[in-house]
């Protein structure tokens, strides 16, 4: 029977076991020690990006390994020792590999390269602004985990490389000189692979701009590198009250490591959100929706977004319908914590912003009043006072 206890996480015996188990091959194949394993340069150093990499640690059939050639030719991808832990090869279906290895159905062509029109969105610098009040500068392509899903795929390359500092200093600049903008998004890429001392350089320009009175970072770190995540870091970000938006899309990888850096955040007093995206086979599941929601809550992380998938080439494989999308938050109504809920939203193509969706048939507009239908399909008549 489908029912929430059946949603894997990363607390449960069978899953700390699959990454105890990998992560001794890995440290047996390189040579390396705990000490390397909890070090986030050495997970960089050593990601998994080939096809000959993944078979020291697994066989595959033949067929896949030429399917990961093939697409990998064509769609770089990395992963870190640590990520690349958590995947259960057993399982074709793993949440953790369909997020992570390259997959026949990305030679799809169907799509946009940039459905957010970013490109057109930039104003100077390296920024995408859609919105008067806000606006994000996109400062390295790198990050430690390239997902399948990712809207920004067109950027990836064959190499990472961090923002020029001119365009850096562009973006500050048109900041400076428009005042409407009070909130800005520090991401990329993922914005943590920068050095603590870039992000120091960072923060310090923003935060004597007047006018900007929120900044926030975007980072899968805590998901594919949590190692990344120290005192440090977490003080530096308390000294210019940075706030942090992450994702995790399944309750697979919310795991003792994962919360262990989440913990060093929030004992820092760092605001933590998290932005889930919604993909086929991953987590298009009611059960699956509730329950990683429900472990964020648990480890005090807010679940903010649930994000419609965008039409990013190559990644049709992860579309759902929103009527799916639309289920499951009618799901979540009255069988978890308000808490719990994020808001389901579409990005509208062309860079035109978010629209928040939600169901409508909880409430209808009569002749006398409302007629509203509660989470027991129970209906509530209010006539106008």
């Amino acid at each position: 029977m489908e029912n929430k206890s059946n949603i894997r996480i990363g607390f449960s015996d069978f899953s700390k076991k699959l990454y105890a188990d990998n992560k001794s091959k890995i440290l047996e194949e390189l040579n390396a020690s705990e000490n390397d394993w909890n070090n986030p340069k050495w997970q960089l150093k050593n990601r998994i990006s080939d096809v000959g990499e993944i078979l020291k640690y697994v066989n595959l059939p033949e067929e896949e390994i030429e399917t990961i050639k093939k697409v990998s030719d064509k769609y770089r991808f990395a992963i870190t020792p640590y990520y690349f832990s958590l995947i259960d090869f057993n399982n074709p279906k793993c949440p953790i590999k369909l997020q992570s290895i390259p997959d026949i159905k990305e030679l799809d062509e169907g799509g946009l390269l940039d459905p957010m029109n970013e490109k057109d969105s930039n104003p100077s610098g390296k920024i995408t602004r859609r919105y008067p009040n806000k606006l994000i500068i996109n400062v390295t392509n790198a990050c430690p985990m390239y997902c399948r899903h990712c809207q920004r795929r067109r950027l990836i390359g064959n190499f990472d490389k961090n923002t020029s500092k001119e365009y850096i200093d562009e973006s500050i600049d048109f900041i400076k000189d428009h005042n409407t903008i009070r909130e800005v998004l520090v991401t990329g890429g993922d914005s943590l692979l920068l050095s603590n001392n870039r992000l120091e350089n960072l923060f310090n320009r923003l935060s004597n701009i007047e006018h900007v009175e929120v900044i926030r970072v975007g980072t899968r770190t805590l998901a594919t590198l949590p190692f990344r995540i120290d005192d440090e870091l977490a003080i530096l970000l308390r000294k210019y009250r940075v706030q942090l938006s992450t994702q995790f899309n399944h309750a697979c990888e919310i795991t003792p490591e994962a919360v262990k850096a989440i913990d060093t955040l929030v004992d820092h007093g760092i605001l933590v959100r998290n932005q889930m995206v919604l993909l086929h086979n991953v987590n298009d599941n009611k059960y699956c929706v509730q329950k990683t929601n429900e472990e964020l809550h648990k480890y005090r992380v807010i679940p903010y977004y649930l994000f419609h998938p965008k039409d990013v080439k190559s990644t049709k494989h992860f579309y759902v319908d929103i009527s799916k999308g639309l289920e499951i938050m009618k799901h979540l109504e009255g069988r978890t914590s308000g808490m719990c809920k994020p808001t389901y939203v579409y990005n509208s193509p062309g860079g035109l912003g978010k629209v928040p969706l939600v169901p409508v048939e909880n409430i209808e507009f009569t002749e006398n009043g409302y007629k509203f239908t509660t989470w027991e399909n129970k209906t509530i008549i209010r006539d106008y006072k």
